[in-house]
């Protein structure tokens, strides 16, 4: 239970951090991108915390930047597909 838990937060953590980015695109006007990104920060050390209580450090470590990157991959492609082509281009 602890390991999923943490496995949510650590994917909540990064959508904040993904968020806080300044080219993002799931939300252009969103103000506040330097409290999204320590808290996102934060976010992720509770994460990871929560997973070493599960596992091992270093299995540990790899479980957060895993699932990290696996938001940092999927999420622009996903919103460029959902949001689709411009007018112009169809």
């Amino acid at each position: 239970m602890m390991a999923v838990a943490g496995g949510i937060v650590i994917l909540a953590a990064a959508i904040a951090l993904y968020l806080a980015s300044a080219h993002q695109q799931l939300a252009p006007g969103l103000r506040g991108g330097r409290r999204l990104g320590w808290g996102g920060l934060v976010a992720l050390v509770i994460g990871t915390v929560l997973i070493l209580r599960w596992s091992g450090p270093a299995t540990a470590l790899f479980i957060a930047v895993t699932l990290a990157m696996l938001v940092w991959s999927v999420l622009p492609p996903v919103i460029a597909w959902w949001r689709g082509a411009p007018e112009s281009r169809r």
